[in-house]
């Protein structure tokens, strides 16, 4: 148990539920997030925003890579690469991305990495063709890498005593933009091809840029610069390696999912595509708005992994064995995909031990995280190009889910303890399970 002079020397941990600062009473009620000022809801909306556009634009490709697989006659390993490239950068600048947070501050580094998103997504029409779409959709996934560890620590800095919640509203916003990606690209397609979606949502992605340099907060008052070597410290901490493959796993088995159910639901057309790949990303939005009023810790909490591994490991399951009712069967999947990552986001900011190591922890999980899931959409083509059966994407995914119970059942504990003096807010409480 530590006492408070322990948790000075760590630094300051979650203030009560309050204000930002952690004062109870001060200025009128406390809402679902706290004591926020209008200023302060502007600003949630603007985080909203862009956790939109950082996966829409990624997201808005499995459900078009059928016809861009035909346009351009590509194999399916080559077709699955153009999927999981865009995984593997998601990991590969997140490091640097929370070092530049260090030397310029989170808020611009956002804008920046949202607008390098936006015209990167652009210039994967530009000649020569396919070669621009595989170098341009690696690099607007390294821009959205480098906005996500930066918007980790922006919400720790902003929203210091509702961390939980205003990172559920940021995860919440990732899942809709992967479900605008994945609903309304089938449906861009029709209207104009698969090259006007990639325009769509370039533009929406440029646009949400421009709108965080013109309006969003700079670097807060009481945001600290990161701590030289935090990263490295980071490193030596078995909880990040943990949290990593729990990320891992579960982007594995979406992005995985989200590549290969195309091609296995391609004979029953694109209406009943669409609506599966609507349910599939639909199902974690009702499960978000529900944690965001939780005052229950759940994202520490053992028994909530456990849970979201047993639904992947059916959902994937089904798909695996080729059964039918896949509505039903991504309803399990979607579920526990989005239980997984919702926890996954807000885990950095909760167990990291000070501000200034919420980007590197987050960087480091977000790393090693896409590297693991880097797989899911590769294999699945390779295993594909050998077997010619489409359920054989989905073996590896049944594995890597019987995987994630077992890390559930062991995820570390956060560094305070429910019965610990020291007092930290209700809704941001570790929990004991």
């Amino acid at each position: 148990m530590r006492t408070r002079g322990a948790q000075k020397a760590r630094g300051k941990g979650p203030p009560r539920s309050g204000d930002a600062t952690g004062r109870m009473g001060a200025r009128g009620p406390v809402g679902l997030f706290g004591r926020t000022s209008t200023a302060g809801l502007s600003t949630i909306v603007l985080i909203a925003l862009i956790g939109f556009n950082l996966r829409s634009v990624i997201l808005g490709v499995p459900p078009v890579l059928p016809a861009v697989r035909d346009d351009l006659h590509l194999s399916f390993t080559t077709a699955g690469a153009l999927t999981a490239l865009p995984v593997l950068c998601l990991g590969a600048a997140s490091i640097p991305g929370a070092v530049l947070v260090s030397r310029f501050g989170a808020s611009f580094v956002v804008g920046t990495g949202t607008l390098g998103l936006g015209l990167a997504a652009l210039l994967r029409l530009a000649p020569p063709v396919p070669a621009a779409l595989y170098v341009f959709s690696g690099l607007m996934a390294l821009f959205a890498a480098i906005a996500q560890p930066a918007m980790v620590s922006a919400i720790r800095g902003w929203f210091p005593g509702t961390i939980q919640r205003v990172s559920t509203v940021f995860a919440l916003a990732l899942g809709l933009g992967g479900l605008g990606g994945a609903a309304l690209s089938v449906h861009l397609q029709v209207l104009g091809g698969w090259r006007e979606t990639f325009a769509f949502w370039g533009l929406l992605a440029l646009a949400a840029g421009l709108l965080w340099m013109a309006v969003a907060p700079r670097r807060p008052g009481h945001e600290q610069p990161e701590a030289a070597g935090s990263v490295l410290q980071v490193l030596r901490d078995p909880t990040a390696w943990h949290v990593a493959a729990v990320f891992g796993i579960q982007s594995l088995v979406y992005y995985g999912s989200a590549s290969w159910i195309p091609f296995e639901l391609r004979p029953y057309g694109p209406g009943y595509l669409s609506a599966v790949l609507l349910l599939f990303n639909l199902v974690g939005i009702p499960l978000a708005l529900i944690l965001v009023a939780m005052r229950w810790p759940w994202a520490t909490a053992r028994p909530y992994y456990v849970l979201a591994g047993i639904l992947m490991t059916v959902g994937s399951g089904a798909f695996a064995l080729g059964l039918g009712g896949a509505w039903f069967w991504v309803l399990l999947l979607g579920a526990g995909t989005g239980m997984t990552f919702t926890g996954a986001t807000a885990l950095p900011a909760l167990l990291a031990a000070s501000h200034g190591q919420v980007a590197g922890y987050a960087a480091i999980v977000l790393t090693v995280g896409y590297a693991i899931s880097f797989t899911g959409p590769l294999l699945g083509g390779v295993l594909l190009d050998y077997t010619h059966h489409t359920t054989s994407p989905f073996w590896p995914m049944v594995a890597v889910s019987v995987c994630l119970v077992g890390l559930g059942l062991t995820l570390p504990r956060p560094p305070e303890v429910a019965h610990s003096k020291v007092s930290v807010s209700r809704d941001e409480a570790p929990s004991g399970s």
